[in-house]
Parts: C-alpha cells; sequence; structure tokens
C-alpha cells in the first residue's frame, strides 16, 4: 500500500463527493458525458434523480473536472460557482459569489452590494455577474445544488421565502442563460419528486423540458466500480468473494448508494485500525461493522453514546424536530432553522451546538451544514440523508414518538374548539390522564406546538381547565366519599343496634315456642280427656236409653240423663276444638319465629361479608405502606387475600394483588430482575414444559434463563453480529428460531441431536415467527411484506401472501385454521393458510395496528394499536368482541394465560396490564397494572403452568 495514501479514507459515507475527490469517484463515465454535452449545448441542464441517486456527486466530479480541463485546452478559463438555495436563494447566490471574488484576486465587494445587484431587476444574476465576475472571454458556470430547497424550505420551519421571491430567483435563472449574448451555464441538481413544483414556471419548465437528465439506476457491474475503483486508487485490496457479498446485500431501496459508501467507509476505518496494510478487506471487516443493514445504526449510536444525559434528551428533541412522517407514513426530512430549533428544544446555542457537531463530524456527517460552516441562528439544520431515518433504529423510533405526539396535541387541540363552540365538555379520564401525561412527558413549547396548530395556548388553557375541575371533582367526590364512609358507620351502628334487636326477637320467639310447645302438649292432653269424656257420655247416654226401653216408669228420669249426657257431649266437643285451634296457634307462632331468624341471620351474614371485603382491602393498602416490616407487611397482605377470598370478592382484585406482589417483590423469590444486556430486549421465548425461557437483544445475542433456581446468571445460546428481532420455540422445545434484522433465520438445536443451519428467503427485517401445531412448518413475517411458510424438513418455503398486500408481521391460531397479518398500512387481514384468495379485512376502526395476537384454544383474536387501544375479536363471526383503551402510549405486545383466564398487555407506558378474560365480552373489571418497569415494555410472556410473567425492556 502506497505510504502517501494510507492516511485517508477513500469513501466519503454519506456526504457527496467534493470536486477534490473526482480520482475517487466510479461507475457513472457515461453519464458524466451525457450530462457535459448537454450543457454545452443548451447553457442549462437539470439532473434529476431519486436522494441517494448521487447527484450532486456527478456534478462534482463527472462534469466539474472536465469543465476545468477544457477550459484549459481552450484558454478560456472558466468561473465556477456553488451554491444551494437555503432558506434565501438570492443571499446564498451573494455570499457564493462574494467567495468565489476573494478566492480569486478580485476587488472585494460586500455581500449587501451584490444581494442588491441580485434584487435590482429580472436579469440581476446576469447583471451581477458580469459586472463583478466576467473578466473577458471568462465564462460562468453556476452550480444550483438541492434546487428542491427552493420549495422544502418555503413550507418548513425555515423562515423561508414563499411565492413571490422564489418565482423572481426562477425569473432571474432562466433569464441569465436565455439571452444570446449570455456567458452564463447553469446546472441544477434536484430530486425526481419535486419535478412537479417546476411546472408552476413556465420559463423553467421550458428549460428542463429542452435539458433534462434522469440519473438511471447503476446496474451491477457499476456498483461494482464503485467498491473497486477507490480502493485501487488509495493502493488496498479487496477479497473477491467480499465484493460478490457487498453487491448481494444491494436491495431496491433507491437509496443504497450512499448506504454502501456509508458502510465502506466504516469497513475502511476498521480495516484500517487492524493495521495489517498487506491483508485484504474482507467479509470480517464488514459483519464488524454491522453490515449495510446497521454500520449506520451502530455509528449513529456511537455519537448518541458520546452525549451526557442532558445532550441524549437534547438529541432527541432535535432529531424528532428535524423529522416527521409522510403521506405514506415514511419518515422524511423537516429542515429546521437553528433559532426554531432552540425554541422548541428550550436549550442555548452551546448546548445545541455541541450535539449537532457530533453528528456533523466529517467522519460521520449525519447532520447538514458541514463541520467547516458556522452555525448562527438562520442556518438550516437538516439530515444528509433520509436513509439515516430508515436505518438508525433509535431515530426511527423517535420518528413515531413524534408522530403520536403530534396526535395527542392535534385531539388537544381540536378540543379545545370544540368547547370553545360549545360543542363538547372539559375532558375526563382516561383521556384527561393522557393528555396530562402527554403534556408533563413532553413538556411542549409555543413554538413547537405552532408548527402543527396555532392554537397553542387555547388547548393549554383547556387543558389546565379540564384537569382543575377534574381535580376539584374529586375533592367532591372524597367528601362525598368521606360523608359516605361517616354513612356507612351509622349504618354499621344501626346495623349492630338493629342486629341486637333481632336478638331479642330470636330469644322472644324462642320463649313463644316453648310457650306454645307446652300449650300444644296441654291442649292434646285436654283432647284426651275430652275423648274420654266423650266415650263416657255416649255410654251414659246409651245406658238411659235402655233405661227408657225397659222399663216405662223411669221414662222422665231416663230423657233427663240422655239430655244431660247429650249437654256433656256438646261441652266436650266444644273443649276439643278450642284445643286443636291453640294448637295450630302455637304451630303458626314456631313458624314465624324462625322465619324472623332466617331473615336476620341472611342480613347479618351480608354485613359482615361486607365489612370482611372492605377490611381486606384496608389490609391490602396498608401492607403497602409499611416498607421494610417484612413480618407485618406479609401477614397483611396474606389475610387481606384469604378474608377476600373466603368472602367472595373479585379474583385477582387489583387492591389485593399489589400488596401480594410487593410482599413477593421486595421479600419473596417470585419475583426477580435478569440483567444480560446493555441495550432493549427484543424477544422473550419460554421452553414448553418447563421454567427455561430464551431472550433475545440488539446485540446479536441470545440468552437462557433458568427460573426455578436461586441463579440470575444466563448461559449464551447463540452469539452473532446481528439484532435478533424475534424468537420462537417449537412445540416439543427441540428447535429455537431466531429471526435477524438482516431479513435470515436461525435454527438452532436445543438438543444436542440437532445441527444448526440458516433459513433465507427474505430480504428484510424478520417481524414474526410461527411454528405450526405439529413443529413441521415455522411461518415467518418479514419487512420486505411477504409471509412465508417453511417446511422445515425439506428446508423450503411457499409464499403465502395475500395478493397485492403488503404483510409486515403475523400469527397463526392454534389449530392452524386461521392467519392474522398486519399490512403496510396498519390494517388487519385474516386469511387460510392454503387459500390466500379467501380472506378478509377485519373491520375495526382502530388506525396503525401494531399487534396481534391469537387466543389458544378457540378463534379470539386480540389487536393493539400505537395510540393504546386494544381489541377483541371473533374471527369466525368477524365480529368485534369488546374494547379498551390500555396504555397511555403503544401497545408492543399481548400474551394470553389459558391457565388463568388472562390477558396481558405490553405498553411504552412502562405498564404491563392483566385483565380477566374468562368473559371476553367484559373487560370492565380493572386490571392488575405493573408500573414498575425501567422503560417502554416491548415483550412479555407467560411461563407455561401460567404462574409467572416475564416482560423485557
Amino acid at each position: 500500500m502506497k505510504e502517501e495514501t494510507s492516511k485517508f479514507n477513500p469513501f466519503p459515507g454519506l456526504r457527496p463527493f467534493t470536486p477534490e475527490e473526482s480520482e475517487l469517484f466510479f461507475g457513472r463515465e457515461k453519464e458524466s458525458e451525457e450530462v457535459f454535452n448537454k450543457l454545452l449545448k443548451n447553457r442549462f441542464i437539470t439532473v434529476t434523480g431519486a436522494s441517494g441517486s448521487g447527484k450532486s456527486s456527478l456534478v462534482y466530479c463527472g462534469i466539474l473536472p472536465r469543465i476545468k480541463e477544457m477550459g484549459r485546452k481552450e484558454s478560456s478559463p472558466w468561473r465556477i460557482i456553488i451554491f444551494r438555495p437555503g432558506n434565501d436563494p438570492f443571499e446564498s447566490l451573494a455570499h457564493a459569489i462574494h467567495a468565489n471574488i476573494a478566492e480569486t484576486g478580485l476587488k472585494e465587494v460586500p455581500v449587501e452590494t451584490l444581494l442588491s445587484d441580485l434584487h435590482r431587476e429580472s436579469d440581476g444574476i446576469s447583471t451581477a455577474l458580469k459586472k463583478h465576475i466576467i473578466r473577458g472571454y471568462e465564462k460562468v458556470l453556476l452550480v444550483v445544488d438541492q434546487f428542491e430547497e427552493l420549495f422544502r424550505y418555503r413550507t418548513s420551519d425555515t423562515g423561508g421565502s414563499y411565492g413571490t421571491e422564489t418565482g423572481e430567483f426562477v425569473e432571474n435563472l432562466v433569464n441569465a442563460v436565455s439571452l444570446s449574448d449570455s456567458r452564463v451555464f447553469i446546472i441544477v441538481t434536484m430530486r425526481a419528486d419535486f419535478i412537479g413544483e417546476c411546472a408552476y414556471y413556465q420559463g423553467l419548465t421550458q428549460l428542463i423540458n429542452r435539458s433534462n437528465f434522469l440519473i438511471p439506476r447503476m446496474e451491477r457491474e457499476n456498483y461494482r466500480q464503485v467498491i473497486e475503483g477507490p480502493l485501487k486508487y488509495a493502493g488496498a485490496s479487496i477479497d473477491e468473494s467480499f465484493v460478490e457479498t457487498l453487491l448481494d446485500d444491494i436491495d431496491d431501496h433507491p437509496d443504497q448508494l450512499p448506504v454502501l459508501q456509508h458502510a465502506l467507509m466504516r469497513t475502511w476505518n476498521h480495516w484500517k485500525e487492524l493495521r495489517d496494510p498487506v491483508r485484504p478487506l474482507g467479509y470480517t471487516d464488514y459483519d464488524s461493522v454491522g453490515t449495510m443493514r446497521n454500520a449506520m445504526s451502530r455509528h449513529a449510536d456511537e455519537a448518541f453514546g458520546e452525549l451526557d444525559n442532558r445532550g441524549r434528551e437534547i438529541c432527541r428533541k432535535m432529531f424528532r424536530a428535524i423529522t416527521e412522517k409522510g403521506p405514506d407514513n415514511r419518515g422524511i426530512r423537516r429542515p429546521t432553522v437553528f433559532s426554531t430549533l432552540k425554541s422548541i428544544i428550550d436549550c442555548s446555542d452551546e448546548e445545541l451546538i455541541s450535539v449537532i457537531d457530533k453528528f456533523r463530524k466529517p467522519s460521520r456527517s449525519f447532520i447538514t451544514p458541514g463541520i467547516h460552516i458556522p452555525i448562527n441562528d438562520d442556518s438550516v439544520i437538516d439530515l444528509s440523508h433520509e436513509s439515516l431515518i430508515r436505518l438508525w433504529d433509535r431515530l426511527n423510533g423517535w420518528v413515531d414518538e413524534e408522530a403520536a405526539s403530534i396526535q395527542m396535541y392535534l385531539r388537544l387541540s381540536e378540543a379545545s374548539s370544540m368547547y370553545q363552540h360549545g360543542k363538547a365538555g372539559l375532558m375526563t379520564p382516561p383521556d384527561l390522564q393522557l393528555a396530562i401525561n402527554w403534556r408533563d412527558r413532553e413538556k411542549p413549547t409555543l413554538k413547537w406546538a405552532r408548527r402543527y396548530d396555532p392554537a397553542f395556548e387555547r388547548a393549554m388553557v383547556y387543558l389546565r381547565t379540564s384537569e382543575k375541575e377534574y381535580l376539584d371533582e374529586e375533592e367532591r367526590k372524597l367528601k362525598l366519599q368521606k360523608n359516605k364512609i361517616k354513612r356507612t358507620r351509622i349504618m354499621a351502628i344501626l346495623f349492630g343496634g338493629a342486629t341486637i334487636i333481632a336478638l331479642g326477637l330470636m330469644i322472644s320467639a324462642l320463649i313463644q315456642k316453648v310457650t306454645a310447645d307446652r300449650q300444644t302438649e296441654l291442649a292434646e292432653k285436654q283432647r284426651i280427656l275430652a275423648e274420654y269424656e266423650k266415650i263416657k257420655a255416649d255410654s251414659s247416654a246409651t245406658a238411659a236409653i235402655m233405661k227408657l226401653q225397659l222399663s216405662d216408669s223411669g221414662a222422665l228420669a231416663a230423657r233427663k240423663d240422655a239430655e244431660e249426657a247429650l249437654k256433656q257431649k256438646e261441652i266436650i266437643q266444644s273443649r276439643l276444638y278450642m284445643a286443636q285451634r291453640d294448637a295450630d296457634s302455637a304451630q303458626n307462632a314456631v313458624m314465624r319465629a324462625g322465619q324472623v331468624i332466617a331473615s336476620v341471620t341472611g342480613q347479618k351474614n351480608n354485613a359482615l361479608r361486607l365489612r370482611m371485603l372492605s377490611l381486606s382491602k384496608s389490609m391490602s393498602l396498608k401492607s403497602l405502606q409499611l416498607n421494610g416490616q417484612k413480618d407485618l407487611q406479609t401477614l397483611l397482605a396474606y389475610q387481606a387475600y384469604i378474608f377476600n377470598k373466603n368472602n367472595g370478592g373479585v379474583e385477582n382484585d387489583p387492591d389485593i394483588y399489589n400488596g401480594l406482589y410487593n410482599v413477593v417483590k421486595q421479600y419473596g423469590e417470585g419475583f426477580r430482575t435478569f440483567e444480560g444486556y446493555k441495550g432493549q430486549i427484543k424477544s422473550i421465548a419460554f421452553i414448553p414444559g418447563d421454567q427455561e425461557f430464551y431472550t433475545s437483544g440488539n446485540d446479536g445475542r441470545i440468552l437462557r434463563w433458568t427460573f426455578n433456581n436461586d441463579s440470575r446468571s444466563a448461559q449464551t445460546a447463540y452469539t452473532g453480529d446481528k439484532m435478533i428481532e424475534v424468537l420462537a420455540v417449537n412445540p416439543d422445545a427441540s428447535w429455537l428460531a431466531a429471526g435477524e434484522g438482516n431479513s435470515s433465520i436461525h435454527m438452532i438445536p436445543l438438543k444436542s441431536s440437532g445441527i444448526q443451519y440458516k433459513l433465507t428467503a427474505h430480504t428484510d427485517r424478520i417481524n414474526s415467527l410461527n411454528f405450526s401445531p405439529d413443529g413441521n412448518y415455522l411461518y415467518s413475517a418479514s419487512l420486505d411484506g411477504r409471509v412465508l411458510k417453511w417446511d422445515l424438513n425439506a428446508k423450503t418455503c411457499t409464499n403465502i401472501t395475500l395478493p397485492e398486500t403488503q404483510i409486515n408481521k403475523a400469527d397463526i391460531s392454534y389449530n392452524g385454521e386461521f392467519i392474522a397479518g398486519i399490512t403496510s398500512l396498519g390494517t388487519v387481514m385474516i386469511w387460510y393458510p392454503e387459500l390466500s384468495q379467501d380472506h378478509f379485512r377485519l373491520e375495526t376502526e382502530l388506525k396503525n395496528i401494531n399487534v396481534i395476537r391469537f387466543k389458544y384454544g378457540d378463534g379470539i383474536l386480540a389487536i393493539g394499536n400505537i395510540y393504546g387501544f386494544v381489541e377483541l375479536w371473533d374471527v369466525g363471526t368477524r365480529r368485534i368482541i369488546s374494547g379498551i383503551r390500555a396504555h397511555a402510549g403503544q401497545v408492543n405486545d399481548i400474551r394470553f394465560n389459558n391457565i388463568l383466564g388472562q390477558m396481558a398487555t405490553a405498553g411504552s407506558d412502562k405498564c404491563i396490564r392483566i385483565y380477566n378474560i374468562t368473559n371476553p365480552a367484559d373487560l370492565s373489571q380493572l386490571p392488575v397494572v405493573l408500573s414498575d418497569n425501567d422503560g417502554p415494555v416491548v415483550a412479555i410472556q407467560f411461563s407455561s403452568d401460567g404462574q409467572y410473567i416475564i416482560s423485557g425492556t
């Protein structure tokens, strides 16, 4: 390797090549020649192309060297002036002319004078150039780089000029090349998606139609020259198989050229650090920096890691301010003037500049303007390329956060407008709490809010008024609650008095029962006596009659005896009736006494049950307040659980659960924190039927953890250099599938008999993996929009994606009957794996669905979106079962506990919520909320026995 070339990097990274680097520019020779000829013929050319297609590099390194060489050969010097329109095109051109005058030693002209000349007439540019630049037969080449800034900046936060000044500048440009004696040549570079803006200016449209060049997509051999040419010039070599790998890694995104340049720049730096100049650049160097998929993300994370906590917060707010989501829901740039950024972030000049400088170092060039340009209040801060949004995972998350924050503010502003016009009331929970959390978390500023809706003060007043009214209402409710408690105590006293009275009545009833029993006994004796007397009277009457028949002389006496006997019989019958009546009355008294006793006992038991349930909640809440008193806390929490259970309380009552959870967390073995990653957990997978689980993180490692022993250390199951996005274990726990961020699926054996292998067919990040119930098939979904069904025995795959549909995530029902997929538009599609033509869209009103999950054992599907809403659907009937606002932020994961009939949701609000879904149609019971996570909960998983839940942040 040449000594003189060993100190520089031949790859520029994200920034364009400079004119001084033309020797390193390869792959566009044919295009350069064509643009050069059109420029000379028409004195004007527009070089258009997609973002990242190399427009600026083509002009700087393909055209300008030819212009200079032609000037030397013809002894007709060219003056080259390069500028970007920025937020004030005339001022930018004035500064560029001023710099050119200074470089060539001409008489210095103040910028203010140049600006005045440029604004003077419709041919101000031509006049200013003739007056201050052109000498003799000199020609001037104006290079207007990034011409789309004329249109981008006038609609963004740059204080850019609007239609009048833009039209004046365009007219000046057209006139500068339209005059017959003009010696001005103009090259304009512009993104192709802004070409429609030019149609508003007739003269410019005519120039573009006459002389335009659309940069074509590079072919494989062109890319090969881009890779090998600079290395040969620098005196280095590259492994041929590595070149083929690089060419294979280039995908269909139009921004692959700067992404490739950046990856090569990082690869060169790694190779150079090893101080082995004889060794050619190889895949190990490329793999070490993260490849094209992860190199940019890691590089940006390095810059982020160099900041302190304050700097990181400023960095987060800065990138959220200079990016946004476009109409197609993809991240795009939003150039913002420095003074506006300061107001949005609420920081000092020095703080913001120190953060910007970390990201615009020559070795990074993530932000413009470049490090050589001083930053002032009017400087426009912008990303150097939109590929940074797509490839930097952290920035991707920030873009989503900003979009959610904007939506919250717009909803708040709309609500305040409706309230102002009498069409709506004040906010109430849960929307109020979400808005308060957003305000306290985001701390929005007036400058930030006015980018989206100017009614910031109205919205904040509405929120404060709603908050005050809610607090006042809560205070009133508290007073009412105190009064209710007071009344409850009075009622308890009354119940106690009623109980005493009831006891008295019960005793009285018992006495009445004893008395009635005695009366019954006496009546029975009287009845027997009456029966005896009746028999005796009947005998006397019979005897008397016989005497009457036998003796006429005793007839009168016998008649009298008979009449007396009949009277005695009537008296006895009367007494017998009265005795029977007294016995019935006594029996009724006994029955009434029993009813009184039963009623009093029931009221007493219900009052006691309610008192015990209230006492159980009080005991549980009390246990939360006694930190450090292990025995008392444990006793209170456990006894609260027993009281709640024995008295028919709600199963998994949040108040009771929190008491138990707090005790276990402080003193028990059921709560553990496992630490094995520096970054974020990506996925969790339990081993079926075991207390072991696997986790993946953003560092490429898969760790194996054991839950049922005292060890909290992990075994490394797999180590790679690519981020593992998702894990899945097959039903018999013999294979672990790991989906990578670069589109590959690693199949890792969990038993000694298997051999690790890789499945490759996707072209982008793996988002979902699901084994079939028999374990013979694996279903995968990727950001490339396809769902593939893998035959694991044959190691082949079938595309089962719906026609003309991009599916980014998927889940399969427990019996393999249905597949649910999230489309690139955030909707949910359901289809049969074997009949992709037979499908339907879930008619939910939710937008931007982020997670889907089938419940094991039936056709219930849970869906969650980025705004915190969760719905349960019956896929068979295509009807919604129930829905609820579960989180204040994005729903990241949903899991079902089929053992205990529960559903757990994880959100970006750092919470896990566990719902009782024994009746899926009723989600009104308050969930158990676990809110002590360290950050957004991105993954959750229940253990096989349903007794534990693991969360990853």
